[in-house]
């Protein structure tokens, strides 16, 4: 038996390569054609690989959908040629192996104080459609839904702290290494989404805390 699996083995083994190709960065990814081992997964001798640029922007889900095609056809040319195929099979390099574990809600919980803006915005980029970001305000978590990171800087803030620009009816966001993030559209827990002018007009006008925080206790 053969499986398709959407990196370039031995290079993220496991339920999340795309995910995790996205989130570290990968100038490149691909699909590998590999051989089923019984109870052990994605460790299979490698019958064809095709390799594809990632996009320094890219969402996801648009990943996914072109690793999907890519893996449709190449797997159609791995059958039409599975004699040579399995002939020229190779094992996988075990000392390239690298890990893409299923996602957990964990890998959604910014830490401004460690992760910088850059750092924040692709993993937003890898969970894209899938999980979102989540942070907390005044003791009730926060979705993150739309997020990009800003063209003009605002004063330097402590990573947390929310600013908001009526120009660009946005909100700033403090992240580490004095860096920022802009943030356009989120969700407060027990409302609907939310644009940025609305959390201002509703929360921040109304707050003594003007900070993000890493946990559900906040002071007031």
């Amino acid at each position: 038996m053969i499986n398709v699996h959407a990196s370039l083995l031995p290079k993220w083994r496991g339920a999340a390569p795309i995910i995790y190709a996205i989130m570290k960065g990968d100038a490149s990814t691909g699909v590998s054609i590999m051989k089923i081992e019984p109870h052990r997964f994605d460790i299979g001798d490698i019958l064809a690989q095709r390799e594809v640029a990632i996009n320094p922007d890219v969402f996801m889900p648009d990943l996914h959908a072109s690793l999907a095609s890519l893996g449709a056809e190449l797997l159609v040319d791995t059958i039409n040629n599975l004699s040579v195929r399995l002939k020229e099979a190779k094992p996988q390099d075990s000392s390239r192996v690298s890990y893409a574990p299923k996602i957990t809600s964990k890998i959604t919980e910014i830490i401004w104080s460690e992760l910088s803006a850059i750092e924040i915005y692709t993993r937003h980029r890898a969970l894209y459609g899938y999980k979102n970001l989540t942070t907390n305000f005044l003791g009730k978590q926060v979705q993150l839904l739309e997020l990009r990171l800003p063209e003009k800087r605002v004063p330097v803030q402590e990573p947390g702290a929310i600013s908001y620009l009526r120009k660009s009816r946005s909100l700033i966001i403090g992240c580490a290494q004095q860096s920022q993030l802009e943030v356009l559209q989120l969700r407060v827990e027990g409302r609907k989404p939310m644009s940025a002018q609305d959390f201002n007009n509703g929360f921040l006008k109304q707050a003594r805390s003007l900070s993000f925080t890493e946990n559900k206790i906040a002071s007031i």
